[in-house]
């Protein structure tokens, strides 16, 4: 039973079949963690995080069965954005199926961090890579993916000094603004990526805090304008602040939520309200938001229980981007 249910969710799969011209991001439901499958023209695969370990190996096999559907057998990068359980704890796990080539992490763990769930989950990664290849970046730095050019904007608790091109105007949003506290755990550390391709822009900052969101945006912003925001931290009020969504200019975001983690109100506020955003769409409806949650066909999984299904995000290089909601076959067209 176990195995056909498998194979019916690879077969709900092949409709995303990729295009060859067009920069594509899976976004993964991995139940309130992050996975990300990234392929843009050329042939290679980048995998950002892979979820949480479950003893039933769920997030394994919805991230095998995405790839498999894909035709992926092995990852060209694996970025490990940091090192809380829910983003590094499945990388062993997932990449004993399809390896990676490369490992790019933030490097050694901050002084900061002592957060137990980051403790029990750093040695077993480390222990993995013995024998593998891994780069730790800083800002500044890119990920070599041939078909997209990604920087490297906030690694290990910093963030770039220097403006992206096109950037670096006063941010008025940032005046009066203080950076928020630095919590126990690995957050604070994550590798925030900015993807290029054509006239397309997308910014992912997986867990960053606003204290180093301060560094990008404050008091000049550093990264400028972009088309596709991921929410950060899943949609947690510990990141994701005015003055750096509403700078932004994103005309879609997409989050990746749990039911019962993220979503939270005031972030829901801050994105539904910010200038220029068409349409925020998310993984699950958050139970503890209620009617600021997104429109039904904007939600992955909106009931209990939940079927893992996908958001599709598939670039054009004149900066057209399609999203589609793998639940539904739902989409959107957002124009330049």
């Amino acid at each position: 039973m176990k195995l056909l249910l498998v194979c019916a969710f690879v077969l709900s799969l092949v409709p995303v079949l990729r295009a060859a011209d067009t920069l594509d991001v899976y976004v993964i439901d991995t139940e309130g963690g992050k996975a990300m499958i990234v392929v843009p023209p050329g042939g290679e695969t980048m995998l950002v995080d892979a979820g949480f370990p479950t003893a039933n190996g769920r997030d394994t096999n919805r991230i095998v069965a995405a790839a498999e559907a894909l035709g992926i057998k092995q990852f060209d990068c694996v970025v490990v954005t940091h090192y809380d359980g829910d983003h590094v704890g499945n990388i062993p796990n997932l990449c004993a199926k399809i390896p990676g080539k490369v490992f790019y992490d933030h490097g050694a763990l901050l002084p900061t961090t002592k957060e137990p769930d980051v403790s029990q989950n750093y040695p077993p990664y480390i222990k993995f890579l013995e024998g593998k290849k891994r780069v730790s970046v800083k800002p500044g730095d890119s990920i070599p993916l041939k078909g997209v050019q990604i920087t490297v904007v906030t690694a290990g608790g910093e963030a770039i000094t220097k403006p992206l091109p096109g950037a670096g105007q006063p941010n008025p949003l940032a005046v009066g603004v203080t950076p928020g506290p630095v919590d126990t755990d690995d957050n604070v550390g994550s590798i925030g990526l900015y993807y290029q391709f054509g006239k397309f822009r997308m910014l992912d900052l997986a867990d960053l805090l606003q204290m180093i969101e301060c560094k990008l945006m404050a008091p000049n912003n550093l990264i400028g304008t972009i088309d596709l925001f991921m929410v950060s931290h899943h949609g947690a009020s510990k990141s994701n602040s005015k003055m750096l969504v509403h700078a932004l200019g994103a005309k879609a975001a997409i989050m990746n939520n749990g039911g019962r983690k993220g979503g939270e109100a005031s972030v829901l506020d801050t994105i539904k309200t910010a200038p220029g955003l068409q349409d925020l769409w998310e993984m699950h409806y958050t139970t503890a938001s209620g009617d600021k949650n997104a429109p039904e066909n904007f939600i992955a999984n909106p009931k209990d229980p939940c079927e893992g299904k996908m958001i599709k995000v598939s670039a054009q290089l004149d900066g057209t981007f399609t999203v589609t909601n793998m639940r539904n076959d739902f989409s959107k067209t957002y124009k330049p």
